[in-house]
């Protein structure tokens, strides 16, 4: 079981599923994955073909509580359908059962038929079908964390699909498996990413009562996600953010775009007198 929120956002959820899929808009539909309080959009939309590897890079710059139930993530879809998303979490449910929580990174896929060969994935995602991969991972704030999802494999007299997701601190380059999962996807030709509507998010898992206004600071940078095709490569940008509706009066977005050419999104959530 994901250590977030399951409970429908379909307000949300509605106005995004007209770009996707029929599998994938039906996942969100149901609210798995959501969207939780902060959304960033990427482009392109539709890449041509789709991807075989995408790089997404996240990085935590402050947070007043480290106890707390935020999720900073990343999804997409599948040619063939599923969805899937990978990213950090400061408190999640921890998979070494010696601690109920740690600091985690998380890769998982929401539809069916998946399996794993990784110690670290459980069947299912969200109380549905698909697969949850889970490693404490002791990530540090400032640091930013490269995310990387990759086609690892292919079956095609069973028409599956492998893929395969990391974690790298580009600090220190240590490459951290998080997971993998096969499921059959290929209902086309060409089995990848499907690249519609890529989605970065904030979400509060366990909402406290009193909702935005009272959760913890936290302020999160989200680069564009960087797609490959074999060697060629991809660069992705900012399409819209999209604050929840709830949220509004204590979600910033700061769009930036650094001399290297990296392009992303600083998030702030939470009132700033909770900052440190």
């Amino acid at each position: 079981m994901e250590s977030r929120s399951s409970a429908p956002r379909k307000s949300s959820v509605i106005r995004r599923i007209a770009a996707w899929s029929g599998a994938v808009a039906l996942l969100l539909a149901l609210g798995t994955p959501a969207f939780g309080q902060a959304s960033v959009v990427w482009d392109p939309l539709w890449p041509k073909s789709p991807y075989d590897r995408l790089d997404w890079t996240l990085t935590v710059l402050s947070l007043s509580e480290e106890h707390s139930f935020y999720y900073w993530a990343f999804q997409d879809g599948f040619v063939g359908g599923g969805v899937f998303y990978f990213g950090l979490q400061p408190y999640g449910a921890c998979p070494d059962k010696k601690r109920e929580h740690c600091k985690m990174a998380l890769f998982s896929f929401f539809g069916t038929g998946a399996t794993s060969t990784s110690a670290n994935c459980r069947p299912g995602a969200d109380n549905g079908p698909g697969m949850s991969c889970h490693v404490a991972y002791n990530w540090r704030m400032g640091v930013p964390y490269r995310f990387t999802i990759q086609l690892s494999a292919t079956d095609p007299l069973r028409k599956t699909e492998t893929w395969t997701g990391t974690v790298t601190d580009t600090r220190s380059g240590k490459v951290t498996e998080i997971g993998n999962w096969t499921f059959p996807g290929q209902k086309s030709d060409t089995p990848g990413l499907l690249g519609g509507e890529e989605i970065s998010f904030v979400e509060y898992w366990i909402q406290p009562k009193g909702g935005c206004s009272v959760q913890p600071y936290a302020k999160v940078a989200m680069s564009a996600p960087t797609g490959f095709i074999g060697k060629k490569v991809f660069a992705g940008g900012v399409h819209r953010t999209s604050p929840a509706k709830s949220c509004e009066n204590v979600v910033t977005f700061t769009p930036y775009n650094e001399a290297g050419g990296e392009t992303g999104v600083v998030i702030e959530t939470g009132p700033q007198k909770h900052s440190k």
